[in-house]
């Protein structure tokens, strides 16, 4: 009788044990899965330097300004820009942004308008449609007399 008694005891113990490590076994899968979120949220993270540049004074390319930035990739050039400096804009449903002034510089009147290249290559759409992928880029934005 005791036998029996013991084995109930012991099976009733392995089987309370096995629920009560269940949330535990959860909470390790939990773990593990917000760990793979955090690190692709990280991984969706990218550094990106922006610098303004004057090549209107006597010192051609003078820096006016850096700033450096972790954004979420595929951000676009001018939501950061914003986030970096006053700027004024004019917004075409075509086009996208074009930039008037950075800063309370630029002056249409005296042809004094700001272009932008992304790791040395000049853009090819406005700000607003230009998307941050790498790691590392580098925007600069330059004031130029045309």
């Amino acid at each position: 009788m005791k036998k029996k008694i013991l084995a109930v005891v012991v099976a009733s113990a392995a089987f309370m044990g096995l629920f009560a490590s269940q949330p535990v076994q959860k909470q390790y899968v939990q773990a593990a899965k917000n760990t793979k979120t955090a690190k692709k949220a990280k991984a969706k993270q990218i550094s990106v330097t922006y610098t303004l540049k004057d090549t209107t004074k006597a010192k051609n390319k003078q820096t006016l300004a850096k700033k450096t930035f972790k954004v979420k990739k595929g951000t676009s050039v001018f939501t950061v820009l914003k986030k970096a400096w006053k700027v004024n804009y004019t917004k075409s449903s075509k086009y996208g942004v074009f930039i008037t002034k950075i800063k309370g510089l630029g002056d249409e009147k005296k042809k004094l308008y700001w272009t932008y290249t992304v790791d040395g290559k000049m853009a090819e759409v406005a700000a607003d449609k230009q998307k941050l992928t790498k790691n590392k880029s580098k925007v600069v934005f330059t004031l130029k007399q045309y």
